[in-house]
């Protein structure tokens, strides 16, 4: 190919409706780089050949794709980048159910009629544990609650003790997009230990708890969300007081072939005098 059969970087926009702007970002990321740049005046020149890669871009940017999830497609050969578009495909088709179930929750606080009628009443009881404080963003909590979990057990098993339950997490703050926590990784044991670094062995307090099971599609972020908003709805709309973290028990783990399976419990207070409902 000449010199001549290569096109500046307006014509090129003009052909794959690129703004400069998205080009210069896309050259930057490896995604779509300049098939040459005049070394004295910075100009960028493009292939004809690259129009259909500058068109596929700016699709999967329309679909709503990361750049990072772009990568993934566009510079490895067709037949891969094929198979991570039907993955993230599929993950787009999640990320919109989930969304529209919390945009169907806000719709009901809108009416005035949010609706807890899978929340029920739970007493838990003093139980010891061993756990783990961490800062977490929601895509890192399938890789990095398990990794916590095999530390916990190692620590337990070194200790002589014996797991009593399903693994959990105490939401010290959120684990949202604006919010890394932290969240307490936990596995309930047959007593206390004395444990080494940043691992603690406490004794969790009881008491009254609102709880929902959940599983499958609803279990994801961020449709898992709306289910708080319905625990905190019980608890509130029945006249009582939230009075610590909530707690989101995971029954099996994203590893399993079968749907994720979980219990929210959100400890609560009832007014002085008043029986639980």
């Amino acid at each position: 190919m000449t010199a001549d059969d290569l096109m500046t970087a307006g014509r090129f926009g003009s052909l794959t409706l690129l703004s400069a702007k998205a080009l210069r970002i896309y050259a930057d990321r490896g995604l779509l780089s300049p098939s040459r740049v005049d070394a004295r005046t910075g100009y960028r020149y493009y292939a004809p050949s690259q129009v259909r890669t500058g068109w596929l871009i700016g699709l999967l940017r329309s679909a709503g794709l990361s750049l990072e999830e772009v990568g993934q497609v566009v510079t490895t050969d067709p037949a891969t980048g094929l198979a991570h578009l039907e993955r993230l495909a599929a993950t787009l088709q999640h990320r919109t159910a989930a969304a529209q179930a919390v945009l169907q929750r806000a719709r009901l606080h809108l009416r005035g009629e949010p609706d807890a009628s899978r929340v029920v009443a739970a007493l838990d009881v003093d139980r010891p544990v061993i756990s783990t404080l961490r800062r977490m963003a929601p895509e890192e909590m399938a890789t990095a609650v398990p990794r916590e979990l095999a530390r916990i057990r190692a620590a337990a098993a070194d200790a002589g003790l014996t797991a009593t339950g399903d693994p959990f997490g105490v939401f010290h703050a959120p684990v949202t997009a604006d919010s890394d926590g932290p969240l307490e990784v936990a596995l309930p044991v047959d007593g206390l230990a004395d444990v080494r670094g940043d691992l603690r062995s406490h004794r969790l307090p009881g008491g009254l708890v609102a709880r929902r099971y959940a599983e499958g599609p609803e279990t994801w972020f961020p449709e898992i969300l709306a289910l708080y908003d319905e625990v905190h709805s019980w608890i509130t709309e029945g006249g009582h007081t939230p009075v610590g973290p909530p707690r989101e028990t995971w029954h099996n783990g994203p590893d399993d072939p079968e749907p994720l399976r979980l219990t929210i419990s959100w400890p609560y207070a009832t007014p002085p005098g008043r029986r639980d409902r």
